[in-house]
């Protein structure tokens, strides 16, 4: 079928535009935030940590916000959200005020986080998995377009608060435009807050539903790792400038995005599950080789390569999941294995700040392998239920 999309997916693409430049400006700017507020690489991936604890906590409003007022307002007032938060990081005194942006930014990006893919689901139950992976895709343009810009920026000088107030700004302008289409949503019965719940645990009472939300743990963990270490990584293990901390980070993006756009356009809805396990096969062995790469030529392929493998884990485990188990609401089982995607896309950064204390960031990639092993492993073990 003919790829056709409405004015709310170009909606959607502005939203997960902006949600995407939370994840990677941060990192992008790091050493430069580190440098003048004085902070170390635990608490820098304490800054990651926090946004993912934020989201995870405002993910389970979603279901009542969108029963409320419906996703496309919900999704408007987490672009205010984030709109505000990346203004009080551009002012921030402090390391405590970054933390506070982060709680105000993981807390908007919670809503978007959850309640965009089922808008897309909304909009294309019937072929899915092309569509997410397709809207998906501008995540990993908004990461390619900020490492860029934003490393470039600060090559040549720029202050990463004034790349935080322009985030602010684009972030408002998401918000309006999702305002001014919200009348295009399609039309949903609203459910009492009971009624949410008994839905989330329909959910939660499945076992099969657990296997996916383990690998939506793992997915995540690895997509994180990559997302926010690989430009601080450039920087430190080949003493580089924040251009090619950005271009590394951006072949990673970039990575995402042509594999995204494959899938969406090539990948039909019953061959999901071979491309998750061929993917986390492939990403294991690149994984595997990058902390034993001392070629900044070679670093930046392999980045690539990651993005490549990487690429259709988190909107493809969401919509194979929905595929498989088909009398779940759809809105609730995506929320509930994004509460499962996002500690690990939190908390394996933190990790492996911690690690690149003790030991060096160079170690700390040596985690990344086994998160594509036991992802492969288990996809195995969800096929043989």
């Amino acid at each position: 079928m003919k790829i056709k999309l409405t004015v709310l997916d170009f909606s959607v693409i502005a939203a997960l535009l902006s949600y995407a430049a939370s994840a990677t400006v941060t990192p992008i700017c790091l050493l430069a935030m580190a440098a003048e507020l004085n902070f170390n690489l635990s608490a820098s991936g304490g800054i990651e940590g926090m946004r993912s604890i934020l989201i995870f906590a405002s993910l389970f409003s979603g279901g009542f916000l969108a029963s409320r007022v419906g996703k496309v307002r919900s999704l408007a007032g987490g672009l205010f959200g984030l709109s505000a938060g990346y203004a009080v990081y551009a002012a921030a005194p402090s390391y405590a005020a970054v933390l506070g942006a982060s709680v105000l930014i993981g807390a908007s990006c919670g809503i978007l986080e959850g309640l965009i893919n089922p808008l897309v689901q909304d909009l294309h139950s019937e072929d899915s998995g092309r569509y997410l992976n397709i809207t998906n895709a501008a995540w990993s343009a908004g990461v390619l377009s900020t490492v860029l810009i934003a490393g470039e920026l600060l090559t040549f000088g720029i202050s990463w608060r004034l790349i935080m107030g322009f985030l602010s700004f684009f972030s408002l302008a998401a918000a309006l435009f999702l305002t001014a289409v919200r009348k295009k949503e399609p039309r949903t019965q609203g459910l009492p807050p009971a009624k949410v719940i008994r839905l989330y645990i329909d959910c939660i009472r499945s076992k099969r539903f657990w296997v996916f939300c383990f690998m939506m743990l793992l997915a995540g963990g690895a997509e994180g790792a990559f997302t926010f270490w690989s430009a601080s990584y450039i920087q430190i293990h080949f003493a580089s400038l924040p251009r090619m901390g950005g271009i590394g980070t951006a072949c990673f993006a970039a990575g995402m995005l042509t594999m995204r756009l494959i899938s969406g356009i090539f990948v039909p809805q019953h061959k999901l599950r071979k491309m998750i396990f061929l993917s986390a096969a492939a990403g294991f062995v690149i994984a595997a080789l990058i902390p034993f790469i001392h070629s900044q030529t070679l670093f930046f392929p392999a980045l690539f390569a990651s993005g490549v493998a990487i690429a259709c884990f988190w909107p493809s485990i969401q919509s194979y999941a929905v595929y498989k188990i088909p009398h779940f609401d759809s809105t609730s089982a995506f929320i509930l294995m994004s509460c499962a995607g996002i500690p690990g896309f939190g908390l394996v950064p933190f990790s492996m700040g911690i690690i690149g204390d003790m030991a060096g960031l160079e170690k700390s990639f040596l985690l990344i392998p086994p998160i594509f092993a036991v992802l492969a492993f288990t996809v195995i073990i969800e096929k043989s239920r």
